[in-house]
């Protein structure tokens, strides 16, 4: 384990952070001083440009939807930094499917690869924060309400991603654990790009939200201790509660 610890800097696994969201949050925790690690599953130059923005972080590749692999995962980021403070899920995929076109295949692979993911690396993830506590996010959507955006498959998968928070929410409130989800809507991505949301200005404040702006919420839930079991929208009002 480096001896890099700064008093206030905490442990954050990032999953699904080659590129887009995850990076921007990698970018913007590193920024304030805490201890980045990065999960990617194929873009390795981006994560080796990543990482090293990144004083102290580290990339690890790992398909976090194989039950081993999320393992490890674990175990390499607590090998390298001893512990893990906060574990964003935010690995997962979308594509552009009508309904009349959906098969069992494509439903199937993605959840998959959105909730099962989550669900393996939250529970080999939070046994090691019992200690001091923890903070588990997810990374869900406003198609978790909406069902539109790109398929049935993606608006299911990410209800099931807030119905899994709930889930670790209740339980792990005796280990001083918090679990909560972001849910944006139209974040400047490769995946909000496949949609068709009409034109930019009927879109709400004129354009779609930056990656980076997605670091505030997560910031406010890292920070939070009496904060759980709750979906934080970041959508400029495209869903309103």
């Amino acid at each position: 384990m480096q001896n890099i610890y700064k008093p206030s800097a905490k442990v954050i696994l990032i999953t699904g952070a080659g590129r887009g969201i995850g990076a921007a949050l990698a970018v913007a925790a590193a920024a304030e001083g805490h201890h980045v690690a990065v999960n990617y599953r194929s873009e390795s130059a981006e994560v080796d440009q990543l990482v090293s923005r990144l004083e102290g972080g580290i990339g690890i590749r790992a398909d976090v939807s194989i039950a081993e692999d999320a393992q490890r995962l674990i175990k390499q980021t607590l090998a390298h930094f001893g512990r893990i403070d906060c574990v964003i899920n935010n690995a997962g995929i979308g594509e552009v499917c009508p309904i009349d076109r959906l098969d069992l295949a494509l439903f199937q692979k993605t959840l998959h690869a959105n909730l099962t993911s989550a669900f393996l690396v939250s529970q080999a993830a939070w046994p090691h924060m019992t200690r001091d506590g923890g903070r588990l996010i997810f990374m869900s959507s406003a198609a978790a309400r909406t069902g539109g955006g790109l398929s049935a498959a993606y608006a299911a998968s990410k209800g099931g991603v807030e119905s899994l928070m709930h889930a670790y929410a209740t339980a792990l409130r005796p280990h001083r654990i918090t679990a909560n989800a972001i849910a944006p809507a139209l974040i400047e991505s490769r995946m909000a790009h496949a949609i068709d949301a009409g034109p930019t200005e009927d879109l709400p404040l004129g354009r779609m939200g930056r990656p980076e702006e997605l670091w505030p919420a997560t910031r406010m839930i890292i920070e939070t201790e009496y904060l759980t079991g709750q979906t934080v929208h970041v959508d400029a009002g495209r869903y309103m509660t």
